[in-house]
């Protein structure tokens, strides 16, 4: 992989061995203004998610029960004991979050407002190593602070593993290569964090690779490999040698139809890869309007990488790398695997958007601004706002329904004993207050374990029976 002509800071090789100059971007404290209004916009787009009415939602309640009833000893643990979930690091942000906060969900939501705004910043950082434009760079990480089609880690606790993991990433990507050994040490230091927040991190050696072949000479690429990237390469391979065994024996115990056995054939990768970027494009190729954005944002891409572009390239790589451990999943496919990546696939169209400023015939002020312009385009013309709209009233309507639901049931119930059964009459498909295996949420609430909720036509025998009705539960205590 050769080197572009796109600029880095100080530190970072360029190809032509020069710096190229930045004089179109602004003081400092224009700049801070700029990017406050960018995570401001960012904030206001997910300004949902922080409303009082915005409650646990689906697994966030097995989290909370983990928190909960699980000694420290279960969830603080240094290597890997399963393949699937074995995220301490996440997992205790939970617990202290549920030991300071109880059941008030709000403060859990600013704690993933202000991850992902941290993680926008970041990117930032990463971009403007690999662009010339300050201003570029900052389109870009704000284009991924909007991108709603893969934030969805920002708005549900549940998923607070992919977001704390893509700020533990980020920073690696940006340490790694420091000429400060303490700084390089302690890159090693956030690479073992974020294998212990998100399985995923497994792969980032191999973006590491991409970062020193974009940002170094070829000539240099073998020395600064060896220089920078064997510890964290020997950090993975012991991880994975750990892993190994763990997933050889999850591939042979679970059935063909459980949604996390993976399908390692080229059809599940190309399969994958394809709905994975359709959802960053909300939607397939047709009709003539989504054709359209296809493409544009392909040729981008096309370019990007025919005109060596660092940023296309990296984001090229990042974002198949980092949809690499569960893009074989064939059978669980869903968007919110898309919040590590997504930054990648905004950094690879920013970086195509600037090579093309580039060779317009206009001044090189007007190429910067150019820039900007077609890197913002993916945050006016994609339906991020429509996106976003539609899961927010999904969402507030039915986790203001479960904690209604969750208070007529406490209050009708007032204790419960451990093996208690619980009686479900008439639940709908749709997502509900019940709907986590286990009934992990009366677990949580009652502090009793086990607890059986079942989905039956007569409550006949039950500690409890709750009856679902379109304006509320009605909830009867056993032998009421």
């Amino acid at each position: 992989m050769a080197t572009g002509a796109a600029g880095a800071p100080d530190g970072v090789c360029y190809s032509s061995g020069v710096k190229p100059r930045d004089r179109y971007s602004g003081s400092l404290l224009v700049r801070g203004a700029v990017w406050a209004t960018a995570l401001f916009y960012a904030f206001w787009l997910l300004r949902w998610s922080v409303r009082p009415e915005h409650f646990f939602f689906a697994d966030d309640w097995d989290w909370l029960y983990r928190a909960a009833l699980f000694p420290l000893r279960e969830q603080l643990t240094f290597l890997p004991r399963y393949v699937m979930n074995d995220r301490p690091l996440g997992a205790l942000a939970i617990r202290a979050m549920y030991r300071i906060f109880g059941l008030n969900a709000t403060p859990f939501y600013w704690m993933c407002l202000i991850l992902h705004g941290i993680n926008m910043t970041l990117l930032l950082a990463l971009a403007r190593r690999l662009m010339r434009s300050w201003w570029a760079a900052a389109a870009v990480a704000a284009a991924f602070g909007a991108w709603s089609a893969a934030i969805e880690g920002a708005t549900w606790i549940a998923d607070i593993f992919d977001v704390l993991g893509d700020t533990l990433i980020l920073a690696v990507l940006l340490t790694f290569a420091a000429r400060r050994p303490w700084v390089r040490a302690g890159s090693v230091a956030l690479f073992y964090l974020a294998l212990r927040t998100k399985e995923a991190a497994i792969v980032l050696p191999a973006m590491l690779v991409v970062m020193v072949a974009v940002t170094n000479p070829r000539e240099r690429w073998l020395g600064e490999a060896k220089r920078t990237l064997w510890p964290h390469v020997l950090l993975a391979l012991f991880f994975a040698a750990i892993y190994a065994p763990m997933l050889a024996e999850h591939q042979r115990v679970e059935s063909v139809s459980n949604p996390y056995r993976m399908v390692f054939t080229p059809r599940a990768f190309f399969e994958g890869l394809y709905f994975y970027v359709s959802s960053m494009l909300y939607g397939g190729p047709w009709p003539v309007g989504r054709l359209i954005r296809w493409s544009v944002a392909m040729a981008a891409l096309i370019a990007g990488v025919g005109w060596r572009a660092r940023a296309t390239l990296a984001g090229i790589a990042g974002f198949v790398i980092f949809l690499g451990p569960i893009i074989f999943m064939a059978h669980q496919r869903q968007v919110l695997y898309l919040y590590i990546p997504a930054g990648f696939f905004a950094l690879a169209l920013g970086g195509a958007a600037e090579e093309a400023a580039v060779r317009l015939p206009v001044e090189e002020k007007r190429r910067e601004r150019a820039a900007v312009a077609m890197i913002l385009l993916c945050v006016v013309a994609l339906p991020h706002r429509t996106n976003m709209r539609k899961r927010a009233e999904w969402q507030l309507e039915h986790t203001a329904r479960a904690r209604l639901d969750l208070a007529a049931f406490r209050a009708a119930v007032p204790t419960l004993r451990p093996n208690a059964r619980v009686a479900l009459i008439g639940f709908p498909d749709d997502y509900h207050l019940f709907q986590t295996p286990g009934c992990s949420v009366l677990k949580v609430v009652y502090g009793v374990d086990p607890v059986r909720c079942e989905f039956v036509t007569d409550g006949a025998g039950a500690d409890a029976v709750v009856v679902w009705r379109k304006e509320g539960v009605e909830v009867t205590a056993g032998g009421k």
